[in-house]
C-alpha cells in the first residue's frame, strides 16, 4: 500500500479549519493508500488526534511558531523541511491549505512517476495569470513568458522531489529575505517560479479545484478554497 503524506498549516485561527479537511480526507483522498496528515501548527491537536482514529489515516503534529502575515504562509517550505525525515519515509508527500475541503474522489491515478504535480489557480485557467515581474526576486518571471499560473493551495509528488523542490524554494526565499525583497504572492509567486523552470507532470487543469463562491459553477471541482470572508475575513485569520 502507497504510504502518502498531506501537509496542512493551521496556526492560530486557521485551527478550526482541521476538521473539515481530515474528514474529507478520509472520505475522498487516495483511498487504496494509507493518508498521513502532518498538521504544522503551533496550537494543542491532541484533542483531535483521539478524536479521528482511523485504520488508513493518521495524525501527528510538527510544533511550529506562528509570525506574523506573511511569514506563517511564506515558510511553508521550512516548516517541511524541518521534518525532511519524515517526509521520505512516505511514497508521496502533498501540500494542501488547511482552509480547503475535498468534495470528490481523487485517485491514485493522479500520482506521476516521476515529478511534480501542479493545480491550475481556480480564477486564472486562461493566460499567465500574476507571476513576479520584479526582476530583483527570485522568484520573476518575465513578461511575456508562457507560463500557466498554478494555485498554491495544492501541490504535491514523490516525496524525494516533493523535498527537492523545497529546498530550492526555501533558497530562494531565503535570498530575497537577506535582500529585504518579498515576492509579490510570497510561496505561491516562489512556487511558480519553480513550476516555470520545472514544469510539473501532471497539470490538475480546469476545474480541478474552484473557489468556494463559485462552486456552483464547476460542480465536477475536486477542491473548494472556502471563502474566508463568510468566516470572519482574512484578517481574522491572519492575527
Amino acid at each position: 500500500m502507497r504510504k502518502i503524506l498531506l501537509n496542512v498549516i493551521a496556526t492560530n485561527r486557521y485551527i478550526q479549519f482541521l476538521d473539515g479537511i481530515i474528514e474529507s480526507s478520509s472520505s475522498f483522498i487516495f483511498k487504496q493508500s494509507s493518508i498521513t496528515i502532518m498538521v504544522h501548527t503551533n496550537m494543542d491537536i491532541e484533542h483531535i488526534q483521539e478524536k479521528y482514529k482511523d485504520d488508513r489515516i493518521k495524525i501527528i503534529k510538527n510544533k511550529i511558531e506562528h509570525e506574523d502575515w506573511p511569514f506563517t504562509t511564506l515558510k511553508r517550505f521550512h516548516y517541511f523541511l524541518s521534518k525532511k525525515d519524515d517526509i521520505l519515509e512516505h511514497d508521496y508527500s502533498f501540500y494542501i491549505d488547511v482552509d480547503s475541503v475535498f468534495v470528490s474522489e481523487i485517485m491514485e491515478s493522479i500520482l506521476p512517476d516521476k515529478g511534480m504535480i501542479g493545480t491550475i489557480h481556480p480564477c486564472l485557467f486562461e493566460g499567465s495569470g500574476t507571476p513576479d515581474r520584479n526582476p530583483n526576486s527570485t522568484a520573476f518571471i518575465p513578461l511575456g513568458s508562457k507560463n500557466r499560473y498554478f494555485c498554491g493551495g495544492f501541490f504535491g509528488g514523490s516525496s524525494k522531489e516533493f523535498i527537492g523542490a523545497s529546498e530550492k524554494i526555501m533558497g530562494n526565499i531565503e535570498k530575497d529575505l537577506s535582500n529585504n525583497v518579498m515576492a509579490i504572492w510570497h510561496d505561491e509567486s516562489h512556487l511558480n517560479k519553480y513550476f516555470f523552470e520545472n514544469e510539473p507532470s501532471v497539470i490538475l487543469d480546469n476545474h480541478f479545484s474552484a473557489a468556494e463562491e463559485q462552486a456552483s459553477l464547476y460542480p465536477n471541482a475536486k477542491i473548494w478554497f472556502l471563502d474566508k470572508s463568510r468566516r470572519g475575513g482574512h484578517d481574522f485569520f491572519r492575527n
